[in-house]
């Protein structure tokens, strides 16, 4: 489905070597975890073939970008909540694969009756521009149009800027979660709010 917000579109395959450091920084923590990197830039190639491959929830199809000028200025990737164990499963096997001795299971960050906005990230260059308020805008505008009443999102404790913008845009907090050892608010919204 197409976003009406300007500048806003859906990923396409050529958009990974942008899109995907961006997701790899805003997933931070996970993103290490997952790919079993010490740092961002180490953790890319894994999400790279996760954006590329699709069918998981880091697939592009999932993700929104806003574009200016010619390059990616943010991207927002989001699903229904109810989707995430099916979408984790080939993040998972992805895990297995690279580390067959690791024990990769779901911690569920979503609820299931939630659009669940699992990453936002705008390059450095375009911070403070409003991008992140029109990707939130225009992915809860595609998910109210795909019939969800609310969306949600987790908000690392570490970063209560990043919490106090969620917050300006209509988001409250309505539980904790834990993952990969760190912990983070949960914060929804009902759709059509704001």
């Amino acid at each position: 489905m197409a976003a009406t917000h300007s500048g806003v579109r859906q990923a396409r395959p050529d958009d990974g070597a942008q899109v995907v450091p961006l997701l790899v920084e805003a997933i931070d923590h996970l993103a290490l975890h997952l790919a079993g990197a010490a740092d961002h830039a180490a953790a890319v190639p894994f999400f790279a073939r996760l954006f590329e491959t699709g069918g998981n929830r880091y697939g592009r199809e999932h993700v929104l970008v806003l574009e200016q000028g010619g390059e990616i200025a943010a991207a927002i990737l989001g699903y229904p909540g109810r989707d995430e164990a099916a979408l984790a499963a080939p993040v998972l096997a992805a895990c297995r694969a690279r580390d067959p001795s690791a024990h990769y299971r779901l911690e569920a960050e979503s609820s299931p009756d939630e659009f669940y906005l699992d990453a936002l990230a705008v390059a450095p260059r375009h911070r403070g521009a409003g991008h992140a308020a029109t990707l939130i805008a225009a992915a809860c505008a595609r998910a109210a149009q795909a019939g969800h009443a609310r969306a949600g999102l987790l908000v690392d404790v570490d970063k209560p800027g990043v919490k106090r913008l969620y917050a300006k845009l209509g988001f409250a907090v309505d539980g904790e979660r834990r993952l990969a050892g760190h912990r983070y608010e949960h914060m929804s919204r009902a759709l059509g709010e704001v």
